[in-house]
């Protein structure tokens, strides 16, 4: 693996995570939100656009830097190697 794809692969691992961290940090909030409602109790209104932005663009990005990081060239077949061997 060279270095810029190792690179590539940590950076998407690390957005991947802040992705996933921000969808969770959007869910407690609607919950919290939803179970205040659901009381019948009054509760700051808070909204989760700002966690979900920032999970969905952390998915985002890294899962494309993921798949760019694996993703490997194929390997080029020469036309001598192509030819099976005679018997």
């Amino acid at each position: 693996m060279k270095v810029m794809s190792a690179i590539s692969v940590a950076l998407g691992v690390v957005l991947a995570l802040v992705g996933v961290g921000g969808t969770v940090w959007a869910g407690w909030v609607s919950y919290r939100q939803w179970l205040a409602l659901d009381a019948l109790r009054s509760a700051e209104v808070q909204t989760a656009t700002l966690p979900l932005l920032i999970g969905g663009a952390g998915l985002l990005v890294g899962g494309f830097l993921l798949g760019l990081g694996l993703g490997r060239p194929r390997r080029v077949i020469s036309p001598a190697e192509a030819t099976p061997p005679s018997a």
